[in-house]
């Protein structure tokens, strides 16, 4: 039997995800982003002790001089809206240079990719092909001052385009939405999400290469059932994510993600991870699979 992979991506962005929409605020009054700070010191031990090497996907911004931060390049509401956020947020709610000097200290060397400058969506009418060239140009800056990779991309929310503009700012990966999932743009009504959930098929990694030479990366399974998820949706996400490891235990490459900051925000699931992660080294130890970032 062909050893499986199981590759784990993390959007590492703060509160830059909520921006447009003001969410950081319930989050930052919630102390999610102050109790960031310990969970991802307890988060990152076990991936040294376990030796695992996972990639962080950066917002540049959150780890950006904050003197040297310029977002004179956005446009319309999402430039108003990041004024907002950089006026009335929390430093620890915008800036994350010290979690990452807690990933930049583990004994296991970490990969790195960048989730954009400022979490821009690449389905943002107001913006244009110059506003997204210039968030990642800006992006690859922030990344290269501390001398992170910059050459994989996430997109946020999985709102991707402009594939040239990408591959011409020297990225070779992108991580696109599972090949076997609705539009992102598109919110079906929560029978349907839930049914979705617990009976859509495991999706394992797809590449393909599109025709500027960039490799779109289809993949990602959800480490997260939200905060608001009840016992039910729990246990419908825990019951997908086995079912997605046992598919790389019998040979298949699958992609898991989280944000971290779920992991203060999201009740249970920093235990979870914990046993979700012991099992991933059991089964690497087994040499059922490998396990890498994207």
């Amino acid at each position: 039997m062909a050893t499986g992979k199981v590759r784990i991506s993390l959007d590492f962005e703060c509160g830059w995800g909520v921006a447009a929409d003001g969410q950081w605020r319930a989050n930052q009054a919630a102390g999610i982003y102050r109790d960031l700070r310990p969970a991802l010191k307890h988060f990152t031990k076990q991936l040294d002790d376990l030796e695992f090497a996972l990639t962080w996907a950066v917002v540049g911004a959150m780890i950006d001089d904050p003197e040297k931060r310029d977002f004179s390049h956005l446009r319309g509401q999402y430039a108003r809206d990041i004024g907002e956020f950089l006026a009335e947020a929390d430093e620890a709610t915008i800036d994350g240079r010290d979690l990452l000097d807690t990933i930049s200290g583990m004994r296991t060397p970490q990969l790195f990719g960048t989730h954009t400058y400022s979490h821009l969506l690449f389905s943002d009418p107001e913006q244009g092909v110059d506003v997204f060239a210039k968030d990642l140009a800006r992006a690859k800056e922030a990344n290269e001052a501390f001398g992170l990779d910059c050459t994989r991309l996430v997109f946020p929310r999985n709102h991707f385009g402009h594939f040239d503009i990408v591959r011409a700012a020297g990225i070779t990966h992108v991580r696109m939405p599972p090949r076997n999932t609705p539009d992102p743009t598109n919110r079906p009504g929560r029978i349907r999400r839930a049914w979705s959930l617990y009976s859509r098929p495991v999706s394992p990694v797809w590449e393909e290469e599109d025709s500027s030479g960039l490799t779109l990366h289809y993949a990602s399974e959800f480490l997260n059932w939200g905060v608001s998820g009840g016992s039910l949706k729990r246990y419908m996400h825990q019951h997908r994510i086995s079912r997605a490891l046992a598919h790389a235990a019998n040979g298949a490459d699958v992609h898991f993600w989280l944000h971290p900051f779920n992991l203060s925000q999201t009740p249970g699931l920093k235990d979870f991870m914990d046993d979700f992660l012991r099992q991933i080294a059991e089964y690497r130890d087994r040499g059922l699979i490998s396990v890498t970032g994207f």
